[in-house]
């Protein structure tokens, strides 16, 4: 039995009497009997409110998203003659964010009633749900009774897949403007034959086929596009530094999403793709390959990993890579350049590989350090934190103009905007036909 501010209330005007039967003797007795009426009420209340027969259940998709709003729905079946109040709380895990986290509920007689909320999880994996608690109040509104529901359901928590499930229910024809992409096809550029359209003004001569155009009696252009089957490694930093949070996820999280995003518009555009974790060491290698079922190994050799707190061994990588890639590949390195001395051993050996591949270097800004300094500091401690700040991202512009030498491409962007820079660099590396 929980109180309701109503039975609080009504014990604290009863309260008034009882002072004052201090000074009139007779009334004690009456105050009294109003007290044990108060409380009879208040039992009469909590055994209606037991007696009201519900039924909850949780249904949850088949798996949640990281670092977004997931939809959860808790279905109440009251069977009973008479509309009940009800407060529901869904036991979450505690890693996740429940918006709203509870709901006042009015039911019918005889009802469902469906309440949908939203959990944002800020860690991939496997994660528990518990049990729904309801507070069903009485119809006097003095008390509640409150029971729980067992409904423990396990859900696995993936990185946030929704922009590759977006190009895959769009069709054949991707409608990428749409999604913040460019075309995957260049029309005009690239090297392969893609198909014969009729001339039109800005053409170059040199794309005229003037076999065809001997043929109809009217100039025809030769359109190609990007050619197929190229190699594409993706490579994710999963050391220490990738730990550090960023708008709510940490840096790994942001890598692995954009990681996966651009897997899929390769896989998509025909090309060979493959992955590779390490941290002091290669933690996970999968060769390039075409086709879904390696998108899918990439999802599952993602969904799990974690930051290792150890540095990271740039070298370790690209010698392994130079003895496993034998073609020509786009290098998609997704690292972190705050620490500057671990940072700068990446600059040698990236610049080594970029004789045979091109490299392509992402970062996720420091977005609280760029607050920090957008922010004037009030006092001499917040100075010396503005001090290290502005320091730590001169170091970080420096690293970045060395890594940026020698044939390496360089991407340093704000967390949201990670993915769709990692694809559309991807798309304009094809167009210009560098692979």
């Amino acid at each position: 039995m929980i109180p309701t501010g109503r039975l609080w209330a009504l014990f604290a005007l009863l309260a008034i009497p009882m002072m004052a039967a201090g000074f009139f003797p007779g009334l004690g007795g009456a105050v009294l009997v109003l007290d044990v009426l108060a409380l009879l009420l208040a039992l009469v209340d909590f055994l209606v409110a037991r007696s009201a027969r519900l039924e909850v259940r949780r249904v949850l998709p088949q798996r949640l998203n990281v670092g977004v709003p997931n939809k959860v729905e808790l279905r109440v079946v009251h069977r009973g003659g008479h509309p009940v109040h009800v407060q529901l709380k869904d036991g979450v895990p505690e890693s996740f964010t429940a918006k709203p986290d509870e709901a006042p509920l009015e039911l019918p007689p005889d009802s469902e009633t469906r309440w949908v909320y939203r959990v944002t999880p800020s860690k991939r994996g496997r994660f528990d749900f518990g049990a729904v608690y309801a507070r069903v109040r009485g119809p006097l509104g003095l008390v509640f009774h409150e029971r729980e529901f067992p409904a423990a359901q396990a859900i696995s928590v993936y990185p946030d897949l929704r922009g590759a499930n977006r190009l895959l229910l769009s069709g054949a024809t991707l409608d990428l403007v749409n999604l913040g992409l460019r075309q995957l096809r260049r029309d005009g550029r690239g090297s392969e034959f893609a198909r014969l359209r009729d001339y039109a003004q800005g053409d170059s001569a040199r794309d005229v086929d003037w076999k065809a155009t001997a043929r109809r009696g009217k100039p025809v252009t030769r359109v190609l596009e990007s050619e197929r089957s190229q190699s594409i490694l993706i490579c994710v930093d999963a050391g220490r530094s990738m730990a550090a949070q960023v708008d709510g996820l940490t840096k790994l999280d942001h890598a692995v999403n954009a990681a996966l995003f651009l897997a899929f518009v390769a896989v998509r555009n025909g090309d060979r793709v493959g992955l590779a974790v390490f941290a002091d060491g290669v933690k996970t290698y999968l060769p390039p390959a075409a086709g879904r079922g390696q998108y899918r190994k990439m999802v599952d050799a993602l969904y799990s990993t974690t930051p290792s707190l150890t540095y990271v061994d740039y070298l370790a990588l690209f010698k392994e890579l130079n003895v496993r890639l034998h073609r020509r590949s786009l290098l998609c390195v997704f690292t972190d350049f705050l620490d500057e001395e671990q940072a700068a051993t990446l600059v040698a050996p990236l610049h080594r590989l970029a004789r045979r591949h091109v490299p392509l270097c992402l970062s996720v800004k420091d977005t609280a350090l760029q607050k920090l300094l957008r922010t004037p500091p009030p006092g001499p401690e917040e100075s010396f934190q503005h001090a290290v700040a502005s320091e730590l991202l001169m170091d970080r512009e420096q690293l970045k103009a060395r890594v940026s030498q020698g044939g390496v491409q360089m991407l340093d962007v704000q967390p949201d905007d990670l993915s769709l820079a990692a694809v559309n660099r991807y798309l304009d590396i094809k167009a210009r036909g560098v692979l």
